[in-house]
């Protein structure tokens, strides 16, 4: 096997590595949480908090607000169009930001119902706009803004307080892949910046956050790439004598 091919294989190797060891990590919001969806319009068909769901291959928590029974809480924006920043554990490298989120009287497709924003520990920054109508509609289907035309965007309605695509109420999972300059370096901050418009224009809330992480290589790891490297770079064809 010469270098060329030899090199190749390190390189796929390494990132087969790196794949396998992607997972995931759900923030915990609860402490900013200010309203209990069950009190929304139909909200008694939402999970409780403490129910576990994946909404297009991600997870997310529902939590309870308080820790009250029978309660989901989520982050909306007051009158103030107050801005919520939540923090990020120390060493957390991440892809890719998963919000679960949808809007309260929106009927207009095309308003701004405000933005998420990823700072990283060296000031870089990366910003998911919100849109009614594109990812993002009002949670209850009715005579609302009730499409969603961005294909990075899942939605998921309950009925009865579980999944069922015809349920009256949902939730939109909203992506964000961090772009390269975050390559390296941790998350400071996760910074929910929304717009209260109310009627008929929207006012976004926040139900969860979930990171697409990838941990630090461990020891055993670096010492593959570095045997991996050393032999790309003495190989030699073999030759017959």
């Amino acid at each position: 096997m010469d270098m060329k091919k030899f090199s190749i294989i390190a390189t796929l190797a390494l990132a087969s590595a790196f794949a396998a060891n992607a997972q995931f990590l759900e923030l915990n919001i609860s402490a900013d949480f200010n309203q209990n969806l069950q009190n929304f319009t139909d909200g008694y068909d939402y999970p409780f908090g403490g129910t576990q769901l994946e909404v297009g291959s991600v997870p997310f928590s529902l939590s309870l607000l308080d820790n009250l029974p029978d309660t989901t809480g989520v982050v909306m924006t007051p009158t103030d169009d107050k801005s919520y920043k939540f923090t990020v554990p120390s060493g957390t490298y991440a892809t890719a930001l998963y919000t679960l989120m949808d809007t309260t009287w929106g009927m207009l497709p095309g308003v701004d119902e405000g933005s998420i924003i990823v700072t990283g520990s060296h000031g870089e920054t990366a910003t998911l706009n919100l849109t009614e109508g594109i990812n993002i509609q009002d949670h209850y289907n009715g005579f609302f803004a009730n499409t969603i035309s961005d294909c990075n965007t899942t939605s998921v309605n309950f009925f009865n307080r579980v999944p069922n695509p015809n349920g009256p109420v949902g939730l939109d999972r909203q992506e964000l892949v961090l772009p390269s300059s975050f390559n390296g370096d941790t998350l400071a901050s996760i910074t929910f910046d929304g717009v209260d418009d109310r009627e008929p224009n929207g006012d976004p809330f926040l139900a969860g956050v979930t990171l697409a992480v990838v941990p630090e290589p461990s020891p055993y790891l670096l010492f593959a790439l570095a045997a991996l490297v050393f032999g790309a770079r003495f190989a030699r064809p073999f030759q017959r004598d």
